[in-house]
């Protein structure tokens, strides 16, 4: 892509930005966003589910197609391992019916009267918990007698508490009480899901202590790295308008824990650097760092094409706020970052620190910038190795080995 393109392409991901903020401000964004659910067409399709195969029931924390995360890579492993995955759409709809997602993937679309989407509007009444139940028992009635049920956002709560015939898993990816926009109710819900889980998985440490307050069953499942999308990568052409200069590289969610501080210091200390943020922006902190000639918001790319992108990268960052929340963090891309053997620097997640001697980790602005040239110029022998030996070792498919292990014992 030539520079005057990218150069539109990042003053167009801050116009949609603008035009979401705006959106939002006049309380229309919901009303669009309730209208295109409202119009999404339902498919019904005929699906052949193998009886003979153990069941899981995911009450999820994003939709199955939203963004390839955490869910998606160990539920999609579990799904060619004999097990019939029901992952549910938090999406309601006006008929319910199933749809194959892929090999032992299916995703549940729940019939309600009134169409809602469960993890935006966050709130489940009764009517609405008995058309769960309903549909659940409608559409898989059969193959879940004696299934497992793994929670994914405390919302989904006052659904399972009471079903006695399931197992009942809380993946507990992050500290819920650590959000800032935290409901008090959800914080509760979550604390008793703690309590009335027959097991508890946790992503990091943080968690894993926090969560044997409330349950002696507790296993650590961290994050991990898609070995096949990240080890084997190719420039996909969208940055070689740029590349002639060292690229500070991010991807992932810009949200308020984004040290917003730390990398405008960095982009005017290098300005012979190019700085590349690739994500959905959600904060108004970033908008200070729009205006700056090295420094490229490109807006949120499939998961697939993210290597084409991490192909130019000469550093890779995690720039995170410390706070409580980031402290429970077992961040997915420095796993990703790790399997290019690229530099990475981050600031002092815990989950990070024991590998300080293949990665950078600032204290402040001013390290932050250090750390980006000595990353840069720093050539020790041997630590690209390790650091895709750390990825190898921190695969999903370990993950995956780890969690059947865990859920074979309850």
């Amino acid at each position: 892509m030539g520079s005057f393109n990218l150069r539109k392409r990042h003053w167009f991901t801050v116009l949609r930005y603008f035009s979401v903020r705006f959106l939002d401000l006049i309380h229309l964004k919901n009303l669009i966003r309730g209208r295109i659910e409202r119009n999404n067409p339902v498919f019904k399709e005929e699906v052949e589910i193998f009886e003979g195969n153990k069941s899981i029931i995911v009450f999820p924390n994003i939709p199955w197609d939203y963004r390839w995360q955490r869910p998606q890579q160990i539920f999609s492993r579990l799904g060619k391992k004999n097990f019939n995955i029901f992952y549910l759409s938090p999406i309601t709809s006006s008929s319910e019916y199933i749809v194959e997602r892929q090999k032992g993937v299916y995703e549940l679309h729940i019939k309600s009267e009134r169409r809602v989407n469960i993890l935006r509007d966050l709130n489940i009444n009764n009517e609405l918990k008995k058309e769960i139940l309903e549909s659940i028992k409608e559409l898989i009635g059969k193959y879940v007698n004696n299934a497992t049920c793994f929670v994914l956002h405390p919302i989904w709560f006052p659904v399972v508490k009471d079903k006695k015939n399931w197992k009942l898993v809380y993946d507990m990816m992050d500290l819920y009480s650590g959000f800032t926009d935290a409901k008090v109710e959800l914080i509760r819900a979550e604390e008793e899901l703690l309590k009335k889980s027959d097991l508890v998985l946790t992503s990091a440490e943080n968690l894993n202590q926090f969560a044997k307050k409330f349950n002696k069953n507790v296993a650590m499942v961290r994050n991990g790295c898609d070995l096949d999308r990240f080890t084997k990568i190719k420039k996909n052409g969208e940055l070689d308008s740029i590349k002639g200069k060292p690229i500070v590289g991010y991807f992932g969610a810009i949200n308020d824990w984004f040290d917003v501080e730390a990398v405008e210091y960095a982009v005017e200390e290098n300005t012979e650097k190019n700085f590349v943020f690739l994500g959905n922006i959600d904060t108004k902190k970033v908008e200070k760092l729009f205006k700056y000639k090295n420094v490229y918001f490109l807006g949120e790319v499939k998961h697939e094409e993210l290597g084409g992108y991490l192909a130019y990268f000469d550093v890779c960052i995690i720039p995170f706020v410390i706070n409580e929340l980031i402290k429970s963090t077992n961040p997915v891309k420095f796993y990703e970052y790790m399997a290019t053997g690229k530099p990475v620097v981050s600031s002092k997640l815990p989950e990070l620190e024991k590998y300080s001697d293949i990665c950078y980790l600032y204290d402040g602005k001013e390290d932050f910038s250090k750390c980006i040239y000595k990353a840069l110029y720093d050539k020790e022998v041997g630590t690209v190795e390790k650091r895709i030996k750390v990825a190898r070792e921190n695969s999903w498919d370990e993950r995956v080995k780890v969690l059947k292990e865990a859920i074979s014992n309850i």
